[in-house]
């Protein structure tokens, strides 16, 4: 739990430096811990429940990241 908890914690920091040149991309992050919180608080840690449930997360923010990262690019 708790290195989940780091995981979504550097990912939402590292969402911060990128905020200034891709607003989405901050904003994918912060979903992503969002998302990872409430697996947390909705299933127990470290179960086969809790470990589908942040997989799906971290699937929902990479294909935010790559969408963003795209924006990115075109702006």
């Amino acid at each position: 739990m708790k290195a989940i908890f780091a995981l979504a914690l550097v990912a939402a920091l590292s969402g911060c430096q990128n905020s200034v040149e891709n607003p989405e991309l901050n904003q994918c992050a912060q979903q992503n811990f969002q998302c990872e919180t409430n697996c947390s608080n909705s299933t127990v840690e470290e179960s086969m429940t809790n470990t589908v449930c942040v997989a799906q997360c971290q699937e929902i923010y990479n294909r935010c990241k790559e969408q963003a990262e795209k924006l990115g690019e075109i702006q």
